[in-house]
């Protein structure tokens, strides 16, 4: 994979965990918090993880990869603005 898509996904994976952990801190008063925000948060950690390990970095660069994790990460966005 190159640079580029791979910076790309790690960005994705960080916006994903810092969305999950301000959501986390802005309804913190919240019941049932902690499994929303982390519902957000796991998938940025793993999407992350996927770019530093070979066979998952290669899977992510075929066009099955691209549009799995962008549709998974667009639906966790915007659950992030619903939740």
């Amino acid at each position: 994979m190159n640079q580029t898509l791979r910076n790309n996904y790690r960005m994705g994976g960080y916006l994903l965990l810092a969305v999950g952990l301000i959501n986390w801190r802005y309804q913190i008063d919240d019941a049932g918090v902690a499994s929303r925000s982390l519902l957000i948060a796991i998938p940025g950690v793993l999407i992350l993880a996927m770019t530093f390990i070979k066979p998952l970095d290669k899977f992510l660069a075929s066009k099955a990869g691209m549009t799995i994790v962008t549709v998974i990460g667009a639906l966790l966005v915007g659950l992030s603005f619903l939740n």
